[in-house]
């Protein structure tokens, strides 16, 4: 492409066209180790500032090694990531197991080492003390909230035959890094189709509220 003199502005020895606009623009990498069980989440105040807080061209980078923990945890720092603005990856280390699994399938992006290992298993629970009743109404309890989780959480990774494992046989599922290499795209996939058909429904329903 060819400038006329009158269409670039001289500037030391560089020239720059006039009709180019360059914007400085900053963005912020935040790296968020989480190793160890999965605690309160009192302890967890800082990472979930930084999801607050970080903005559309940041990223908030995970190091993720636990062998899981608190299953309240888990879903309220998935919910945090979900609601986030920036770019979540997660750097799946050689344990990721339970509810840390989760964590990390609510990233957008994955590293996925030679030695990254994942094991998806159902919630461990006691039924407590109290009347037999009471025992009966928290298991059932725990039972369907368990199954809601983990079908909102995993489906799109595991098929029905291993949801259905988890689920009613007990199974705890391993997954190596050749494993995680080929479901994280066909997850990251499916995450999309259910967003979209989400957005497609809300449209919907707006043009029938603006057609009554």
């Amino acid at each position: 492409m060819k400038y006329n003199t009158s269409n670039i502005e001289s500037i030391g020895k560089e020239y720059y066209p006039m009709n180019i606009i360059t914007e400085a623009r900053s963005s912020f990498r935040h790296v968020v180790p989480i190793t160890g069980d999965i605690g309160e989440i009192y302890e967890y105040g800082e990472f979930v500032k930084i999801l607050a807080c970080a903005s559309e061209g940041d990223e908030v980078y995970i190091q993720l090694s636990s062998s899981g923990g608190d299953f309240n945890t888990c879903d309220y720092l998935c919910r945090r990531m979900d609601e986030c603005e920036a770019k979540i990856t997660v750097e799946i280390g050689l344990t990721c197991a339970s509810v840390a699994s989760a964590i990390a399938l609510h990233a957008h992006a994955w590293v996925i080492c030679p030695s990254s290992t994942m094991m998806i298993q159902s919630c461990s629970h006691s039924t407590g003390y109290g009347k037999e009743s009471d025992v009966r109404a928290r298991t059932h309890f725990v039972e369907r909230v368990n199954k809601e989780w983990i079908e909102r959480t995993y489906l799109g990774f595991l098929s029905e035959h291993e949801l259905n494992d988890v689920l009613n046989n007990g199974k705890d599922l391993y997954f190596y890094s050749d494993d995680l290499h080929e479901r994280m795209p066909r997850h990251k996939k499916y995450r999309q189709e259910c967003s979209d058909r989400e957005v497609e429904e809300i449209i919907k329903y707006w043009k029938t509220q603006d057609t009554a």
